[in-house]
């Protein structure tokens, strides 16, 4: 965690599809550098849905609460989502971020 889920519409796809690298980097960048999250730890999804609305973009970004992660910090997280993912595909994105309280997180990765 973090995580930052794009849903985005099916009219969009070649776009991703061309902009998915510029985009995943921007995004990681953004984690490490603005929420200073552990580069091991930073995902970023991609997810081409029928049906998004109102924009063709929609943004889920999840991350650990704390101190740090607080208000000033997450508008400049979603300003940066803003410049990365609408620079690369040139549309609206409607984008939520949800801070996570750690004692209600669970993971596991299994390989």
């Amino acid at each position: 965690m973090p995580v930052i889920k794009i849903f985005y519409s099916e009219t969009l796809d070649a776009a991703v599809r061309e902009q998915n690298e510029t985009i995943q980097a921007g995004l990681e960048h953004m984690m490490r550098e603005v929420l200073q999250a552990d580069p091991a730890k930073c995902q970023v999804v991609f997810s081409c849905s029928t049906f998004v609305t109102p924009l063709p973009v929609y943004v889920d970004m999840q991350f650990r609460a704390n101190e740090y992660r607080q208000g000033a910090v997450i508008e400049t997280a979603m300003d940066k989502i803003v410049d990365v993912v609408g620079k690369a595909l040139s549309t609206g994105i409607r984008i939520r971020a949800f801070a996570i309280d750690q004692s209600t997180l669970y993971a596991r990765d299994v390989d």
